[in-house]
């Protein structure tokens, strides 16, 4: 895979949990990636990881800021109560702590899959406020994805095997102006099942999926631009030209969700 501005490589691949009891995020971490010069090298770095964990479950990757990401992961835990019936463990030893993230997991999951709090896709327009400079930056990222790279990106491995479980893992949309966690789920639920994408990382901004097709299935980029379109508006934007023509050869989208998604790109 191949994408502008690749540079000389330092790449370090640590396993997790490391020799001396680093865990990562949680007990679902599996390798820290650090030193990336471009995103296709995190990415193929990132694939290698998931190949050696296929028999344990399905992996993620953090993307940009992964401390302003795990930041707002915590509050929108908090926010939508997540854990609320969960009491963290007080003798905190490493068996009571995985239980308890084991437990915070399946909690989160069975949360966003309510269908008393689900998000229907007809609900999302407008529901984020954007700009043409939104627009640009959104073209931008998927042009140039190096644009997302962070001084480290963990791994994740977890045992379901649904596109929505790095959101259970990772709940993300603290601010009200930013898609919240049910917005989200709704977003990743019809780019994944529409357009034949899977979700493979979120960043403090940032969704990344990557599409799989095979050979009898073609790719209507069109139709995606125009979901593209109900959600970020902004229709007459020329912007949307570009994007379709970057998607049309990448298998890579990355799409914002928060606010000031646009920041990555200045």
């Amino acid at each position: 895979m191949e994408f502008e501005g690749r540079e000389q490589s330092r790449l370090e691949l640590v396993a997790l949990p490391t020799v001396d009891g680093r865990r990562g995020l949680d007990r679902f971490s599996v390798a820290l990636i650090k030193g990336a010069s471009s995103f296709a090298e995190l990415f193929d770095a990132f694939q290698q990881v998931g190949a050696g964990q296929v028999a344990n479950g399905r992996s993620f990757v953090t993307l940009d800021d992964l401390n302003q990401c795990l930041y707002t992961s915590g509050h929108a835990a908090n926010e939508h109560g997540f854990g609320d019936d969960l009491d963290y463990p007080d003798d905190d030893n490493a068996e009571a702590v995985d239980t308890y993230e084991a437990a915070l997991f399946e909690a989160t999951g069975r949360a966003l899959r309510d269908l008393g709090r689900m998000v229907a896709w007809e609900q999302l327009r407008g529901e984020l406020t954007t700009s043409e400079t939104d627009i640009d930056a959104l073209s931008d990222l998927n042009r140039q994805p190096d644009l997302l790279l962070d001084d480290a990106h963990v791994v994740q491995c977890l045992p379901g095997r649904h596109d929505d479980d790095l959101l259970a893992n990772i709940p993300n949309g603290y601010f009200s102006v930013d898609w919240n966690p049910f917005q989200l789920r709704a977003v990743v639920k019809r780019i994944c099942e529409r357009h034949n994408y899977v979700l493979f990382g979120i960043g403090a901004s940032t969704l990344g999926f990557v599409r799989q097709l095979d050979s009898t299935t073609d790719q209507d980029v069109p139709a995606l631009v125009e979901d593209l379109k109900h959600l970020y508006g902004q229709q007459e934007s020329s912007a949307w030209q570009r994007l379709e023509a970057t998607l049309a050869t990448s298998p890579i989208l990355i799409l914002g969700y928060t606010e000031d998604f646009a920041h990555l790109v200045e």
